[in-house]
């Protein structure tokens, strides 16, 4: 299917979002992913012209969004200088990154960079529909000028008191952040969960970052099966 470049924009430090209107509508689930292929790429090189990515948007929206963080690459390069208007591949969609489905238990969300992006869909769906779900999101950046959809994390935060959210910074203090700062740990974690073997986990983010909170959640003695998981590796 071909989705067509309706919009770009930077939305963080080294961090683009694209929207893209699909030829035919597509049904997907808040959290999955596609491929998308460059069809007539500027760069190359061997690590090719398709990748992954998660949608950032909710499905009931006309246009797909994604965003990723920028890098020198072929893929990267080619995708930030594509046209308006300029079609791509799409192949999907794909994954189980997806919400449970009962909605009396709570779902908590450990999150690092731009692993953001499918939990950003499965929120907005949940606030679109208004759904009565507890949710939790730890959300860890380096610095606050890299914490992508911050903004739409708040609002939403102020429109559903039974959305928590929680950014940590872990490479400044900046007098002025009201939030929490240094690596997510367990600490951290039991301030703002009540229990933690209630919830259903959900964790995206770098490699290192996803190893490093399943290990933190086994050690509480988490069941694996309560636990989903999704790694971004950069490219």
């Amino acid at each position: 299917m071909k989705f067509f470049l309706s919009d770009r924009r930077n939305i963080a430090e080294g961090t683009l979002a694209f929207w893209f209107h699909p030829e035919q509508p597509v049904r997907f689930l808040a959290g999955q992913f596609g491929d998308y292929t460059l069809t007539s790429p500027r760069y190359t090189d061997a690590k090719g012209n398709i990748r992954a990515f998660s949608f950032a948007s909710a499905p009931e929206r006309d246009d797909i969004m994604i965003a990723t963080r920028m890098r020198d690459s072929a893929f990267k390069r080619s995708l930030a200088e594509l046209s308006i208007g300029a079609p791509v591949e799409f192949e999907g969609p794909m994954g189980s990154f997806t919400l449970h489905k009962d909605p009396a238990r709570p779902a908590v969300f450990l999150v690092g960079g731009i692993g953001i992006t499918p939990v950003r869909s499965i929120v907005e769906q949940v606030i679109r529909q208004k759904t009565r779900r507890q949710i939790s999101i730890f959300y860890s950046n380096t610095t606050c000028a890299r914490m992508a959809f911050l903004d739409d994390f708040e609002k939403w935060r102020a429109d559903n008191p039974k959305l928590n959210f929680v950014p940590t910074l872990t490479d400044e203090s900046p007098g002025s952040w009201p939030f929490e700062t240094g690596l997510l740990d367990q600490q951290m974690l039991s301030r703002h969960v009540a229990d933690l073997h209630a919830p259903v986990y959900y964790v995206a983010g770098p490699p290192a970052m996803v190893a490093a909170m399943k290990e933190m959640l086994d050690e509480l003695g988490v069941d694996e099966l309560q636990i989903k998981s999704e790694d971004f590796a950069g490219y």
